[in-house]
């Protein structure tokens, strides 16, 4: 159901990053003698990073704990090409491709072999913050996976490796942490993880932990301060069963709580200025406005906007090895569940106040209640057969989504002029294929194909008063459905000059899924259709000086067709998604990790994308559309972004070592949604500005078991804007900022 979706507030990016081992983190430093490799299952088999002919990056866990990175948001823009526009799943994007958070997810979400919510825009749930005391690493796969990962991966995916349980031996990790937020109040965080070996065929492993947020924002409204409160919890347990040498069983069950208020909001007129004249475009008709960020107090001027949000997910694995190759059932049921309220008496309260004759503007909340449930399988084969590699297999998945919303008044009026209940339903069969031909000990050849259907149903049951029916059109019950295929293939031929070094080229297709319009406004389409991309890549990977310097870079070009687009009707607010024209989007990648003394660690990332509309979205059917024309920008990506990272350690006595670095981190400008080309959408397109942040660390390690870690984030208090939104042109603007300037420690105990 797309009803007043993506009203009030989207979510907000964190972009004060922390910092230790960027994109192209290492498990251990290049001149380890014990030889240690980043291994990685990108392509659902065990490879080394530099041995895969994609452009992927890792985030060690290590990182995530050392400095305290909680949710994507804190170390989204150490990843070459990765784009964050809100807390949805939706609202992440790869290389560009995206048009905006209201739509399907262009990026996957995986949790090891598992999508975590769903492949359309019904009951998107928002990110869930995956604690690191449960993770091995992340993975970030650049360019369409359709061929292994199917629908909703046009830019790429994220995967989520979780730390497998160990019959080997005890170990464990405790770890406490405060912050302090300047202009704002303190915050903590408590977890810990444990591996138990029971028998030398059953071992167990679990995890978990607690985290309140340092709050920041102050109400102008109601005069409160520090009133945008987070409390997180969870816990992840594990088991290891294998009964024979051969047979492996992997039980996990994880779980994530998140109670918030006036968590992530907007602030609205008088944090931002709108200056006219600070952008020069092609297309003057289409150029966006820069937002000017102003210095002093972050502030809300809100009703309270209470937030409750459950992730849960239970998977079990078996891999039967025999032999030559390899059996593996991947079975998962998940729920994801997020209630929010928000305050949108800017967007509905001259609306209400004029349907029910009300002689003040009433103050109106939105209550959104989202509901995704998601059974899957897979079953695959894999193996060797003489110069072949491949991976056989089958998928089936079935989701249950509902988005409720119900618009409740206050003040001058009372009462729930809207009540909507949106069900819906997605299945999909898959069978896939990806084999690589090892043409001779240097060259080879990767080739792969997927064919997929799905159905879909989608139910909007509406209860209106009669005052806004002709605005919302009357109660009653509508149903959509629609059917569909598609096929997506990789073709990649590697070559490795050494067996540390490699180039490659790559052409990939990927694939969204289409659907139908629920409570659609009356010029919008019934439906849209799906969209399609197909990604032209060259990269080179490996370790150039063995030791010392690991480069990794890739050129690309992305096509895409039939773009997906969310609109938002002027008059009634109500959003929709249609099909418009073609983009592309273009670039470089660079990640580099230099060694250059004993101690000293140097890694930068780069990333320049051009993303731009290649054919005109002005006119869509059903007369309604967006002013997009060739030469437009395709929002929330910026051309340039990259950081540079130094960290040194240093011996202070034989059993205690301390370390010292920084981190600075730049992000361009990025224009926000497109605009409606209806009449009532008078706002410009927003041009978010550039900013570039600055954090230190420093710690201590003793006996390699207790440490000590200070960190300040965003060290100059920039004010960088992370999202912007006016709804398309039809609502006052409303900006998201970067965490403002935080201080933190952390304490830790390995055993």
């Amino acid at each position: 159901m797309r009803t007043f979706k993506h009203v009030a507030t989207t979510s907000v990016a964190l972009a004060a990053l922390a910092s230790a081992m960027p994109a192209l983190a290492q498990e251990a430093p290049e001149g380890d003698a014990s030889g240690s490799e980043i291994v990685v299952t990108a392509q659902k088999r065990t490879e080394r990073l530099i041995d895969v002919p994609l452009a992927i990056s890792a985030v060690s866990a290590e990182t995530l704990t050392t400095q305290n990175l909680n949710r994507l948001s804190d170390y989204y823009n150490r990843v070459p090409g990765l784009q964050y526009a809100g807390q949805r799943v939706a609202a992440i994007s790869l290389r560009g491709v995206t048009t905006g958070g209201a739509t399907g997810p262009t990026v996957a979400l995986l949790v090891d072999d598992v999508q975590f919510g769903g492949t359309t825009a019904t009951g998107q749930p928002p990110l869930p913050d995956f604690d690191a005391s449960a993770i091995e690493r992340v993975e970030v796969l650049r360019g369409p996976q359709g061929t292994l990962y199917g629908a909703a991966s046009l830019g790429g995916l994220i995967k989520y490796v979780l730390k497998e349980p160990s019959t080997e031996h005890i170990s464990g990790r405790v770890e406490a942490g405060g912050t302090a937020v300047s202009h704002g109040d303190f915050g903590y965080s408590l977890r810990g993880s444990v591996n138990l070996p029971i028998t030398d065929w059953l071992a167990i492993a679990g995890s978990a932990f607690k985290r309140e947020d340092a709050p920041y924002l102050d109400n102008a409204l109601t005069g409160e301060k520090n009133v945008n409160t987070r409390d997180v919890w969870g816990f992840r347990a594990a088991a290891l069963v294998q009964p024979t040498h051969n047979l492996k069983l992997v039980f996990s069950a994880l779980q994530q709580k998140q109670d918030a208020i006036n968590s992530d909001l907007a602030v609205i007129a008088g944090g931002v200025r709108i200056c006219a004249a600070c952008y020069t475009g092609t297309n003057a008709a289409t150029a966006p406005t820069t937002f000017d960020p102003v210095d002093g107090e972050l502030t809300i001027r809100s009703l309270p906007s209470p937030n409750s949000a459950k992730f849960e997910l239970y998977s079990a694995r078996a891999e039967l090895d025999l032999g030559p190759v390899k059996v593996t059932s991947i079975s998962a049921w998940s729920e994801a569940t997020n209630a929010i309220t928000s305050d949108v008496t800017g967007v509905f309260g001259g609306l209400l106040r004029a349907r029910f004759g009300l002689a003040t503007v009433p103050g109106v909340q939105i209550v959104n209640a989202d509901k995704t449930t998601k059974f899957s399988q897979e079953v695959r084969v894999s193996g060797d057969a003489g110069p072949f590699n491949f991976v056989l297999g089958g998928f089936y998945t079935n989701e249950r989504a509902t988005t409720d919303q119900t618009l409740v008044m206050s003040g001058s009026g009372s009462g729930t002029p809207y009540i909507g209940t949106g069900p819906g339903s997605y299945r999909e069969y898959a069978a896939f294929a990806d084999v690589t031909w090892h043409l001779t000990d240097k060259l080879d050849l990767q080739m792969g194909g997927r064919y997929a259907s799905n159905k879909q149903e989608n139910f909007s049951n509406l209860v209106l008063a009669p005052q806004v029916e002709t605005t919302f059109g009357p109660s009653g019950t509508t149903i959509g459905r629609s059917n569909d295929s598609a096929a997506t293939w990789v073709i990649s031929p590697s070559y490795h000059f050494t067996p540390d070094i490699m180039a490659y080229a790559r052409v990939a297709s990927g694939y969204r899924p289409g659907g139908p319009n629920i409570n659609k406004p009356p010029l919008a389409p019934a439906s849209f259709g799906p969209d399609r991309v197909v990604n032209y890549e060259l990269g080179f990977k490996g370790k150039v000086v063995p030791g010392v310097l690991t480069l990794d870079a890739s050129l690309f070009q992305i096509d895409w067709k039939n773009i997906q687009l969310q609109g938002a009707d002027p008059v009634t607010s109500l959003t929709y998604v249609a099909n418009g024209g073609k983009a592309r989007s273009r670039g470089f990648e660079f990640a580099a990790n230099v060694t250059p003394w004993q101690g000293m660690s140097i890694d930068a990332n780069f990333a320049y994308t051009d993303a731009e509309i290649t054919q005109d979205i002005l006119t869509l059917p059903g007369g309604v559309g967006f002013r997009g024309l060739p030469g437009d920008r395709l929002p929330f990506t910026a051309k340039v972004a990259g950081s540079v990272s130094a960290q040194q350690e240093f011996p202070l006595t034989e059993r205690l070592k301390g370390n010292l670095g920084f981190t600075v981190i730049h992000v361009g400008n990025r224009p926000g949604e497109f605009q409606n080309n209806d009449a009532g959408a008078t706002r410009p397109r927003i041009l978010m500005p550039s900013y570039t942040t600055l954090d230190l660390r420093g710690g201590l390690v003793y006996d390699e078991d207790w440490s000590l870690s200070l960190y300040v984030r965003n060290v100059t208090d920039t004010r960088g804007i992370s999202i912007a939104d006016n709804r398309n042109g039809t609502a006052v603007p409303t900006a998201l900022y970067i965490v403002p300037r935080t201080f933190g420690v952390t304490v830790a105990r390995n055993f």
